[in-house]
């Protein structure tokens, strides 16, 4: 009976592992992509670098009509947006440096999910800046008619792109901070359902970390793993 019980138990386990619900953000490549990372380097602020930021998901229920995935991120800087770190203010000084796409990328990315390729698919970004050092990044990817997905599937949400070609390093730009420690997390992500049926925020990793650090950022407050994953 009671290797019975402990045979249970570790399937259990392992069936919790499979269906993870949660969500992720990266550089280079999704979760189990070659690559894929948590930490996007020093910034090459002089050679006007652009960083593509990926957000997956793994939903926690069945989902039989979903339609969109909704991303809130933080950005956060060791100084303030206002001033010495306009290059982090992306809702005004710097809002041309920001953009993304519902795309899944051609490669990194192939385990998961590519639910937003239908014509009539889309996405849309904005930033809004909260504090000092903080700034809020809302995301929205959407597609034309819905998709049945499953628990603990791997969904490709959004990339978020971010530009430092605009810094004052770069030989047109003139915005000052691009160098400085920030943290980039996915606090949320919320799957949609078309006809509204309740659907869990997603608000920590999955496979890997949700955010990113830049030139030497602190982690994520927010995640959920004990270490970076290269």
């Amino acid at each position: 009976m009671r290797k019975v019980l402990l045979v249970s138990a570790l399937m259990t386990l392992l069936a919790a592992h499979v269906h993870a619900a949660g969500c992720d953000l990266t550089v280079v490549a999704c979760p189990g992509g070659e690559g894929a990372s948590n930490d996007a380097g020093t910034l090459d602020c002089a050679g006007g670098e652009t960083v593509t930021l990926l957000a997956t998901f793994q939903p926690a229920e069945d989902i039989a009509d979903f339609a969109a995935a909704d991303g809130i991120l933080s950005l956060r800087v060791s100084a303030e947006v206002g001033g010495a770190a306009n290059f982090w203010d992306l809702e005004i000084a710097n809002a041309s440096s920001l953009s993304g796409s519902q795309r899944r990328p051609a490669t990194g990315c192939e385990e998961y999910t590519n639910p937003f390729l239908p014509p009539g698919s889309g996405f849309a970004v904005g930033a809004a800046v909260r504090g000092p050092g903080l700034v809020r990044i809302a995301c929205t990817a959407y597609r034309a008619g819905t998709l049945a997905v499953k628990a603990g599937q791997k969904i490709f949400a959004f990339q978020v792109t971010l530009d430092a070609s605009t810094s004052a390093e770069a030989t047109r730009g003139e915005l000052t901070g691009c160098a400085l420690p920030a943290t980039i997390t996915l606090d949320s992500l919320a799957p949609g359902s078309l006809s509204n049926a309740p659907v869990t925020l997603l608000k920590s990793g999955s496979q890997m970390l949700n955010g990113v650090v830049f030139n030497g950022g602190l982690l994520p407050a927010s995640a959920p793993r004990d270490s970076l994953h290269k």
